[in-house]
């Protein structure tokens, strides 16, 4: 029976010629990433196995990204703790306060994450890893420190769903709304429950790695197990630059079966906005135009990357945004920070009157660097906008596209950016 490429890259690293859905695995894991909120629980727990070296400290990946900087006394203590550990255990790649980013941008732009392996991370948007051509999976702290001891980690194989996407993006369409797209489209129904959602096609073809983590990034928010992309020409000219290790292309057999396929066209795909308190409830940008709305927020593992600010800084350049609006951006990592500091997409932003912070999780979390408040109406270009997600349960918050909320930024209230004079 031909395979697809979940259930490829689950037989080579478990040493099997086949798997079928439903099958558990004893696998090998390319690489473990755990982050700063979580990160001392792991090695507690990975210490009461009775281990006291990780199975190879290259690949143990320690990040800290939710609190940094500190916002308070309690975090600050558990930042200090968290750097004893992880220096404890002379962990290679630790990307701390000035060397840090979101974990997920990180594994990825850093090259820990390769085509045909498996990478397991302590977050639930560690399906990011897909865009790669990896499976990507979150994993609790008990199975981080028992990978972390042995390597290894046990999957029930998923069942396989396929998108097949086709068309031609428009301006100013991003993999956004793409991804929103599916959620209205599929609503949270169990369907895609602990499946892998993989994505095909020549739309797909055409998409940066910037899209195409975006689009695996927000499966776990349909309930999926992983979400991937065949690796491709642009996968390897990403990878040639700054993969940790050998990589050769995998893809799904022809034959392979899938539980479902679904097809999308982008030609006739527009900027997607979920409204308030639930991801699938989503609307054309036509729908909600005129809402106003106080807060802006552009960062995240789902939209913080180098692309997605250069699509608003093009969109800014020479223009104000509303005296009613506050913006905070947040690159996703130093490096996207640095790159979009060299290529003068922060000095546009922060001319048209956008506060840019320091790479991590932010607003995201609902920790701290603009969090909502009560009555906020928050206009996000995040993954998640359930009640209390950004901090007050009494805010509302729009999720969309960067393109989106850089051209409603302008105006104070929700606007078309393909109606924008640019």
């Amino acid at each position: 029976m031909e395979m697809t490429i979940t259930e490829k890259i689950m037989a080579r690293n478990s040493g099997r010629d086949h798997v079928v859905p439903g099958q558990l695995v004893w696998t090998d894991v390319n690489s473990v990433m755990t982050m700063d909120y979580l990160g001392k629980q792991c090695f507690d727990k990975f210490r009461s196995l009775g281990k006291e070296e990780v199975f190879d400290k290259d690949r143990v990946i320690c990040v800290s990204d939710h609190l940094v900087p500190p916002p308070n006394q309690k975090f600050a203590t558990m930042l200090n703790e968290w750097r004893e550990v992880v220096k404890q255990h002379d962990i290679t790649h630790f990307y701390d306060l000035g060397r840090q980013g979101i974990a997920h941008q990180i594994m990825v732009e850093q090259g820990h994450v390769l085509p045909g392996t498996i990478s397991i991370g302590t977050d639930s948007h560690a399906n990011t890893y897909g865009a790669v051509g990896a499976v990507g999976n979150a994993i609790g702290v008990t199975d981080a420190a028992v990978a972390m001891a042995t390597g290894k980690a046990w999957f029930r194989v998923p069942q396989s769903v396929k998108f097949h996407i086709t068309g031609e993006w428009q301006p100013w369409v991003m993999a956004k709304d793409l991804s929103l797209h599916i959620m209205g489209m599929m609503h949270w129904n169990g369907h895609l429950i602990y499946k892998t959602l993989e994505f095909t096609g020549p739309a797909i073809k055409s998409l940066d790695m910037a899209g195409r983590m975006t689009l695996c990034n927000m499966t776990v928010d349909l309930g999926a197990k992983n979400g991937i992309i065949a690796p491709d020409t642009i996968t390897k000219k990403y990878l040639d630059k700054v993969a940790k290790g050998s990589w050769d292309m995998i893809a799904s057999d022809d034959d392979a079966h899938y539980d479902a396929v679904y097809e999308v066209d982008v030609t006739n795909l527009g900027p997607t906005v979920a409204m308030p308190d639930k991801l699938d409830d989503t609307v054309p940008v036509e729908k909600v135009i005129g809402i106003k709305f106080n807060k802006a927020f552009v960062g995240t593992c789902t939209n913080g990357r180098l692309e997605d600010l250069a699509v608003m800084a093009k969109i800014m350049k020479g223009k104000q945004i509303h005296r009613d609006v506050n913006m905070i951006v947040v690159p996703a990592s130093q490096t996207v920070y640095l790159n979009a500091l060299r290529a003068g997409y922060l000095e546009t932003l922060i001319e048209a009157g956008a506060a840019v912070d320091t790479p991590s999780c932010a607003a995201c979390a609902g920790i701290h660097t603009g969090v909502a408040g009560d009555g906020d109406i928050v206009l996000s270009a995040g993954n998640r906008n359930m009640k209390g997600r950004m901090g007050s349960k009494n805010a509302q918050i729009y999720l969309t596209s960067p393109s989106v909320v850089a051209a409603s930024a302008i105006t104070g209230v929700i606007t078309d950016p393909r109606t924008f004079d640019v």
